[in-house]
């Protein structure tokens, strides 16, 4: 359901263990194959265990939510649907297997949901590769290289090395016993290089273009005081200037956040990029087109009036108080060297969690200090 590579993995494990000839199992992802590039773990164990993948690095073999054809899913009388690492489906979803729950493998809370599906649900252990694991390995230890090495990392990865890099083991010891019993799988380098490998790919970026960017981290929401119009807001995983080069100007980068804003329905989109070598981070504020200037610069006037115009909720909220807004605002300092994007350097303290909650609310608590 979440998408991430516990979710993916297990998904496309479960497909080729129920793959069968009377059984035509397909692995299915609820994001598009284009956001399937961003998440740099899955590109780089699916790369290693010698999938299939296409052009982009995404499985050949696994479905996205943007390729399937649901009014011929909807025609099939014996469709069924096996859930991994969640146990409530999501709308869209249920809409298409409501009451056709099969099986649940799952390690998050317990819904209660779908109590005549098989369950396989133990909130305790890191992962559902593990879950998925014991049931590959009962029917054999001799796992396909692909499926085995899957797995395996997954475990690696969500159990965190069961605390042996120094961070907190989330591993328990069903997970411990799942990934000692696919050691077969685990490359030459051994456990803990592997796992260093796969967390610096997590976090990974660099393969990344500007619109991949945008989609990675991204929040919509409507701005108070204009009806109807929704503004995205994108934590990007890289610094203004860095996002600028990629393509190749502010002009062109205006015009690519434009591109992607009219795609995605948004009005404007506000871009916080990573601190830079100057120790600022850089905020862009881009309308789809004049008709929404009125809107971002009263998204810049919000943000650029504080501490002086903050509304007492936001005074007494202690995010506002340990990021400094309280007494520094959010330091914004114009970037007219970037023009024609409109664009500042900001406190590199501040996070989108007091960005939009202040670029979003009209009210103004300035007549109040």
């Amino acid at each position: 359901d979440a998408a991430d590579v516990d979710s993916l993995v297990s998904a496309y494990a479960m497909a080729s263990l129920l793959e069968s000839a009377e059984v035509q199992a397909i692995a299915l992802a609820q994001i598009t194959r284009e956001e399937f590039r961003l998440r740099g773990d899955g590109l780089l164990l699916f790369r290693q265990a010698g999938s299939q993948v296409a052009a982009d690095g995404s499985p050949s073999d696994m479905r996205f939510w943007d390729e399937v054809d649901w009014d011929t899913v909807r025609g099939l009388d014996k469709r069924s649907v096996v859930l991994t690492d969640h146990n409530k489906m999501a709308g869209k979803v249920c809409e298409i297997f409501d009451g056709r729950v099969e099986w649940i493998l799952d390690h998050h809370s317990d819904t209660g949901s779908y109590p005549e599906a098989r369950r396989d649900l133990d909130e305790s252990v890191g992962s559902a590769c593990t879950l998925v694991a014991e049931h590959f390995l009962a029917k054999s230890e001799a796992l396909p290289r692909e499926v085995g090495l899957l797995l395996a990392g997954v475990i690696l990865l969500d159990c965190r090395n069961f605390g042996a890099s120094g961070e907190g083991s989330r591993g328990v010891p069903r997970d411990r016993v799942a990934l000692d019993r696919l050691k077969p799988h685990v490359p030459e380098v051994g456990e803990s290089a592997w796992y260093e490998e796969l967390k610096t790919s997590r976090y990974d970026v660099s393969h990344l273009s500007v619109r991949e960017l945008l989609m990675l981290d991204l929040k919509a929401a409507p701005v108070a005081g204009f009806p109807g119009p929704v503004v995205a807001f994108a934590a990007m995983m890289a610094t203004l200037d860095e996002c600028c080069a990629k393509e190749g100007g502010p002009a062109a980068l205006l015009e690519t956040i434009r591109r992607f804003a009219v795609e995605r329905g948004y009005q404007a989109v506000v871009c916080n990029f990573a601190t830079d070598a100057n120790g600022l981070k850089g905020l862009a504020l881009a309308p789809v087109s004049d008709a929404q200037l009125a809107l971002c610069s009263a998204v810049e006037s919000r943000v650029a009036g504080a501490p002086g115009n903050l509304p007492k909720a936001f005074l007494e909220n202690p995010l506002y108080a340990s990021q400094g807004i309280l007494e520094q605002g959010f330091g914004l300092k114009p970037r007219p060297d970037l023009e024609p994007l409109r664009a500042f350097g900001m406190r590199a303290e501040i996070s989108r969690k007091t960005l939009l909650p202040r670029a979003t609310s009209e009210e103004d608590g300035s007549s109040s200090l």
